[in-house]
């Protein structure tokens, strides 16, 4: 049986309803409040109609129906409005543009705290992959006559650095020539770019004094390697979830709060959000997702972009009673705010 037009409107309308007021929704409660035109009686026979075809659901012995996770992806598939951002929302955004991040674990952190705050749902970021990234510089700077602090920063904004205790026999002064070689011989080059021949190539070039800095060659080579595999997740509004009446329960709470705490638990159920068309906004619904824990949640997922590739994943993580329409709209805005940045940071970056 297909859904006509009237049990399209009545479904719209327990589903808007039931997520503004987390209360299973009867039928004179839409008569009431609906402007339908439709006595309570009719009402509540198409709910019985929509309960049958498993749109609905009733919980208890309560007279009130709730969406099922089937109602809900009708409705995020046929009949979710668009989400108009309030002047709080817009202010928000323009504020959090206005503020100059250098670092892109700042920029991380700042679009994940603005996307849980705009939603009041837990919000994560996945940051990219960086094995595509180019390194900026390369510095070696002098610690002490024994040691040297190795400073690696590509072009995203990551800097990592590493102190190396210098065999004995090293010359100090003999170091600003070595850092200037690596610099010339490694800066702009993508992280993929460099191995092994590469790596020889500076070992050479640095003739007989090469043989003594080898280690701080080896230790640039495991500074590459710790970017290359570095993916993390940043989670903002983790406690959000008490805020709704689905996590009353203690132990459901705890055991999603533990879920929320293992982020590789919390990566494989991004991971599982996949779409043919890596711009689509992919929303799981509970059942749906494929760990037991996400069984009554929906997952709502974006990935973000940096000269037209993927590189990481943005989203929410929150109740099947879901305001759906608002959070697709803050994700669309957030990971074009967040693109922007990265944009800006990359070019800037380049000096471009």
């Amino acid at each position: 049986m297909e859904l006509n037009e009237r049990k399209r409107k009545i479904l719209n309308t327990i589903i808007n309803e039931y997520i503004s007021t987390a209360e299973p929704i009867g039928s004179r409660h839409i008569a009431k409040h609906a402007d339908l035109g439709l006595s309570s009686a009719t009402i509540r026979n198409e709910m019985a109609d929509l309960e049958e075809m498993g749109y609905l659901e009733q919980p208890h012995t309560s007279a009130g129906r709730i969406p099922s996770d089937k109602g809900y992806r009708f409705y995020v598939n046929e009949l979710m409005g668009g989400y108009e951002a309030t002047q709080q929302d817009i202010d928000l955004l323009a504020s959090a543009m206005t503020v100059k991040i250098n670092q892109f674990d700042k920029v991380i952190k700042q679009v994940s705290m603005l996307l849980s705050r705009l939603t009041n749902y837990t919000a994560f970021l996945i940051t990219p992959e960086m094995k595509h990234g180019a390194i900026k510089t390369i510095e070696l700077i002098p610690i002490d006559n024994s040691s040297v602090l190795i400073v690696l920063v590509t072009n995203e904004g990551i800097m990592r650095n590493k102190r190396v205790v210098l065999p004995q026999g090293v010359d100090s002064e003999y170091i600003p020539k070595i850092s200037a070689m690596l610099k010339e011989k490694l800066s702009g080059f993508s992280l993929d770019e460099i191995g092994v021949k590469e790596i020889n190539e500076i070992k050479n070039a640095l003739g007989e004094n090469g043989e003594l800095l080898f280690p701080v060659i080896e230790f640039i080579s495991e500074i590459i390697d710790d970017i290359q595999k570095e993916t993390e997740v940043y989670l903002s509004g983790v406690s959000n979830i008490f805020n709704f009446p689905e996590y009353r329960d203690i132990d459901r709470a705890k055991e999603f709060i533990e879920f929320l705490d293992d982020k590789n638990s919390v990566t494989k159920a991004i991971s599982n959000s996949q779409e043919d068309d890596d711009r689509v906004i992919n929303i799981k619904i509970g059942k749906e997702n494929d760990m037991d824990i996400m069984q009554n949640s929906s997952l709502v997922t974006a990935n973000y972009h940096l000269g037209g590739r993927s590189v990481g994943k943005i989203g929410i993580i929150g109740p099947t009673r879901m305001n759906y329409s608002k959070v697709v709209a803050n994700i669309n805005q957030i990971s074009k705010y967040l693109e922007k940045l990265l944009e800006e940071m990359y070019f800037d970056n380049n000096g471009e």
